[in-house]
Formats: structure tokens, C-alpha cells, sequence
């Protein structure tokens, strides 16, 4: 097992920062647990002098829900699903949204 020093984990986070994976996905493949791949990503966006990721915002568009479908269904580009039900307020879902792309 290669040793985590700061100078290897900040080399994964910009490897992973460039990709597409999910914080969780990319930490699976490298053998790294979930929460320390986190901590070092909070970490070293912390640090001074380094570029901060920059979470896009969500853009929402006019949906028409048909009676016959109860649930909204979003899947995200990493296969995260989140299922709305109507009444949900967009304020939630935005929160939800960000929260799956953060890889929480």
C-alpha cells in the first residue's frame, strides 16, 4: 500500500478533480476509504495558494409533471439518482443536488 503523504493525496485530488468520478468512485478504485479522500479534499482546498474546485449551481428547466407520474426522477452524470416527489420545494432539491455532486 503506497503511503498517504500530503504531496500523493494532493496528486489524487487533482487526478480526481479532472475526472468525472464522484468523490466516493474515485477513492473505491484508488483503494482509499471515503472518508479519508474526503478529509484530504477539504483539506487541500483549504490551503492556501491552492485553486478551489468550483461547484457549478444547478440549473433547473420548466418541467410538466404528468398525473400518472408521482415521482421525478434526476440521475446525475456519476449514477446517483435522487426521486422528487411533488410538493418538494426547489430550494430541497437544489440542496440535494449539490449534496450528490459534492460526493457526500
Amino acid at each position: 500500500m503506497t503511503k498517504r503523504t500530503p504531496s500523493r493525496m494532493a496528486h489524487l485530488v487533482a487526478q480526481w478533480r479532472r475526472s468525472e468520478e464522484s468523490q466516493a468512485s474515485f477513492a473505491r478504485r484508488h483503494r482509499i476509504s471515503g472518508w479519508t479522500f474526503w478529509y484530504w479534499c477539504r483539506k487541500l482546498s483549504d490551503k492556501p495558494g491552492t485553486e478551489r474546485e468550483t461547484t457549478p449551481t444547478a440549473t433547473f428547466l420548466p418541467v410538466q409533471v404528468a398525473a400518472e407520474s408521482p415521482v421525478l426522477e434526476i440521475v446525475l452524470a456519476g449514477g446517483e439518482q435522487l426521486r422528487v416527489r411533488p410538493g418538494a420545494s426547489a430550494e430541497l432539491v437544489r440542496v440535494a443536488v449539490t449534496a450528490l455532486r459534492a460526493g457526500c
